[in-house]
């Protein structure tokens, strides 16, 4: 019987050691899992951008706004700016970022920083323009990239921009 009771404290060690080995195992296995999902989401913001009107051209003088539109197609809530890069052949008269809900608050030049953006939600900043460019068949443009707050990745950007006439 003693040698019995040995066995069996034996086999109990081996079975404990197995069992702690399989709880770390699914747990480094999970935070692995997390992640590379947390990871991969950052990529997936996608970025529109318009005149408003649909303007193709313009006139040197007048009124030009932009529109830029960041969409969340992750499964996490993530930090992304709006950040304007470029503005060519105008001059900025105003701003607005508008946060998902509608709201529309004051920029942080030269970022739109709506906090987290959930799964599926939209952002927007609209930049109001004044064409200044006065040789024709120029281009009025304006640069938007999306900046993650939480990683520092910037991308995609987008240009848009509308012919002078």
């Amino acid at each position: 019987m003693h040698v019995r009771g040995r066995k069996i404290r034996h086999l109990a060690s081996i079975l404990g050691f197995v069992g702690v080995a399989a709880v770390l195992a699914t747990t480094l296995t999970s935070a692995s899992a997390t992640t590379s999902r947390a990871a991969a989401t950052t990529t997936a913001f996608a970025l529109r951008g318009s005149t408003a009107g649909g303007v193709k051209t313009i006139q040197t003088g007048q009124t030009l706004t932009f529109v830029f539109t960041e969409t969340n197609r992750t499964t996490a809530s993530v930090p992304e700016d709006l950040v304007i890069t470029h503005l060519s052949h105008v001059t900025l008269a105003g701003a607005i970022c508008v946060v998902p809900g509608g709201v529309a608050i004051n920029l942080d030049s030269p970022a739109c920083e709506p906090g987290f953006v959930e799964p599926g939600q939209r952002a927007s900043v609209v930049l109001t323009t004044t064409v200044t460019g006065s040789v024709s068949g120029t281009a009025a443009s304006a640069r938007v990239c999306l900046l993650n707050e939480n990683t520092g990745a910037a991308g995609p950007c987008k240009t848009v921009s509308a012919k002078i006439a």
